[in-house]
């Protein structure tokens, strides 16, 4: 039976396409990032950047408060930015950008023009204050002034290193009463999804490389198709100000936001996927994302888990009882499942007498009367080849699962891990998982060393995305396999109980009559059943 085999490669194929096969340098295994701040020169122009890194984006800003590098890590947690052992920094991952993602893409994001302001000229910078981070508060902050033709900038600069969002505070001073804002972003997408919805309609969108205005937006938006390694820039006015926006679309995608002199916006840069996108609160607006199947199941758990977390008050507690509910949810399911793996164990060295008693017997004859036994050998232990479907019915919820643990941002640790969103730094959990899956292969595969050794092959394989899960992905995998290894220990006791009496023998024809060749009469099988009554007579092809 190949199913057992099929099962870990489908898995493998479903988590790929649903996001482990990132484009970008891998991570390194268990090293965490301290959001902070950096000081450094960045562009090799004179001057410094400050660099704002964390577990999920590395942005560098101008002195100006101008993004001149936003990059978005496909892996939480992927240190592109190394410190040298003399205290520098080496940017070398970020300057060369082989599958690393600049959504600005050699431009410059929240640069200001209008009257005596011009991004393109020059400006008199001071250095910039309040750079401090914030854990607890989950927050990243600057201020960033200068001085252009007589007019002073302001920029209040608040990052959240949990999330993707970024408020901009922006305040001009002895020029214009309402100012230009520039948000090119999605550098490698060559068409993006470019709209925007005014307050109180639904969102409107720039067909091919034109362009559109919107007057008083509720939200504008640059967009990749959602995927695990798509992005999107989001801005949303805060208050009732009125914010109307310019749409470009094609290759170089941009939205040019018309603000009032003192303004502010959020801007969400990240990953255009599901989860970031619903903890951040954009969810709800018109038109921004439509959930397929699995999103509606995704919205469904982290919904739940919240409820959850307002109950017990720790995201990993959150996990172990989200474990417990799903795993109760689909104990019938699993169940069946787990009798129709135990009767094929059962069954396997019966059925490799039969294959091996045929396995010289090309004609169809011989192939039938082995049909014909198999499908007896299956009524006797009421084996149904179709209950092997039920494996796959979970996938949906697994896959689902998956996804909302992955894309989930916890604010907090649990037991020795620092963060539930990145790998356990001690690797502790990656060796549990190992034992538990090659444990749960042992329970499901214990009547056929051969297969064992077989898959125990690909689990090796898993174990290195082990090291890359986030350790709240790889709480719930260990968990759930526990449970699944008690189950099915249980049902593989009662279904050696139910076919204990179940065999079969072979009776050949009378000694005195055997004769060799095509007029050797039939061999008999009789199927013995449950209690050692005769079932039925089966006459095998003869033998030459």
């Amino acid at each position: 039976m190949k199913t057992k085999l099929l099962l870990p490669l489908t898995l493998l194929g479903a988590l790929l396409l649903t996001g482990c096969g990132q484009t970008g340098p891998l991570p390194t295994f268990g090293k965490a990032i301290t959001p902070e701040w950096i000081q450094a020169d960045f562009d090799g122009v004179s001057g410094n950047e400050y660099i704002a890194t964390s577990n999920l984006q590395d942005v560098v800003f101008n002195a100006r408060g101008e993004v001149i590098g936003w990059y978005v890590k496909g892996y939480a947690g992927t240190p592109y930015i190394k410190r040298r052992a003399d205290g520098t920094f080496d940017f070398s991952a970020l300057q060369n950008q082989k599958g690393i993602v600049n959504m600005v893409a050699g431009r410059k994001a929240f640069a200001l023009s209008g009257e005596g302001l011009a991004p393109a000229q020059p400006a008199e910078a001071s250095v910039p204050s309040g750079l401090d981070t914030d854990l607890k508060t989950n927050r990243q902050t600057a201020v960033f002034r200068y001085t252009q033709n007589g007019v002073t900038v302001t920029k209040n600069v608040t990052l959240h290193p949990r999330n993707f969002k970024i408020d901009l505070q922006t305040r001009v001073e002895g020029g214009p009463e309402r100012v230009s804002l520039l948000f090119p972003g999605l550098g490698k997408a060559d068409n993006p999804r470019v709209q925007a919805a005014a307050r109180g309609a639904q969102p409107a969108a720039v067909q091919g490389s034109g362009t559109l205005n919107v007057e008083n937006i509720q939200y504008a938006a640059l967009q990749e198709n959602p995927s695990q390694v798509a992005h999107a820039l989001i801005l949303r006015p805060q208050g009732n100000e009125t914010v109307n926006v310019r749409l470009t679309g094609g290759a170089q995608g941009l939205i040019t936001a018309d603000v009032p002199a003192t303004s502010n916006l959020e801007i969400y840069g990240g990953k255009n996927e599901l989860i970031h996108l619903y903890q951040s609160g954009y969810t709800e607006l018109p038109g921004l994302f439509k959930p397929n199947f699995f999103g509606q199941i995704s919205l469904l758990i982290v919904k739940l888990m919240e409820t959850l977390y307002k109950f017990i008050g720790n995201w990993g507690l959150v996990l172990v009882a989200l474990t417990l509910l799903l795993r109760l949810v689909m104990w019938p399911l699993m169940q069946t499942q787990g009798r129709t793996t135990a009767r094929m164990q059962v069954m396997q060295p019966k059925i490799k007498e039969i294959q091996d008693r045929y396995k010289d017997r090309r004609d169809m004859e011989s192939q039938r009367a082995m049909q014909t036994e198999m499908q007896q050998l299956y009524r006797d232990h009421n084996f149904n080849p179709a209950g092997c479907l039920s494996n796959f019915l979970p996938f949906p919820v697994l896959i689902a699962l998956w996804s909302t643990i992955r894309n989930f941002e916890f604010d907090s640790g649990f037991l020795w891990l620092p963060d539930l969103a990145i790998p356990d730094p001690f690797y502790v959990l990656a060796l549990l998982y190992l034992i538990v899956n090659i444990g749960q292969l042992y329970v499901m595969t214990r009547k056929n060393p051969d297969m064992f050794r077989q898959q125990a092959m690909i689990y090796l394989i898993f174990l290195y995305f082990a090291l890359t899960f986030p350790a709240g992905v790889t709480i719930y995998i260990i968990l759930s396999t526990l449970i699944g290894i008690v189950q099915q220990v249980i049902i593989n006791r009662q279904v050696e109980r139910e076919t204990a009496g179940l065999g079969q023998t072979v009776q050949k024809a009378p000694a005195g009559g055997a004769r060799k060749g095509k007029d050797a009469p039939a061999q008999t099988i009789v199927a013995t059943t449950k209690g050692g009554k005769k079932g039925k007579v089966i006459d095998a092809p003869k033998q030459d």
